[in-house]
């Protein structure tokens, strides 16, 4: 029974955790533009969402355990034009570990000021990788890897999928 109710709190706390990845941009009564993955106070009314994030991601030919860890945890690289080398390495490190994802690609001054907000950075440094709720800055494949351990994804990518 205790397992159960386990279970059943679970599946109603994973839909409110999935809508938490929306990013919410407001300019308060004090004239300053607020960007937060949490809805502005109630009295606001012009609302943006800003989207930082590419489409949905197809994980069915995948290992059920990364189908879970997708949704459960889903996996976007920043990069932009300029970050060439180390976006690569960055996507090719999750190409080996059989990481789907998502790239969202920053290119105007506004998503680098929504990426800095969301990021709680005064500065940006990309490669850049949320997995679920976390965030990491820059790749740093130890990082990295703790980051994708934790959300259940594999070390390496199977045979078919490499």
């Amino acid at each position: 029974m205790r397992l159960l109710r386990s279970c059943l709190l679970a599946l109603m706390v994973l839909p409110l955790a999935a809508g938490a990845q929306a990013l919410y941009k407001w300019v308060g009564k004090d004239g300053k533009v607020h960007y937060s993955d949490q809805p502005p106070p109630q009295e606001v009314r012009k609302v943006e969402q800003p989207r930082l994030r590419g489409g949905s991601i197809d994980t069915s030919g995948l290992p059920y355990e990364t189908q879970q860890a997708a949704k459960n945890f889903p996996v976007t690289l920043y990069t932009s034009a300029e970050c060439q080398e180390s976006c690569e390495r960055a996507r090719a490190f999750l190409r080996r570990r059989g990481v789907p994802f998502g790239e969202s690609v920053l290119s105007t001054e506004e998503q680098f000021d929504a990426h800095k907000r969301l990021f709680g950075a005064e500065n940006v440094f990309l490669p850049a990788i949320s997995v679920g709720r976390q965030r990491q800055q820059g790749f740093e494949e130890g990082a990295w890897n703790g980051l994708l351990d934790a959300a259940g994804y594999a070390r390496a990518a199977p045979s078919a999928a490499r």
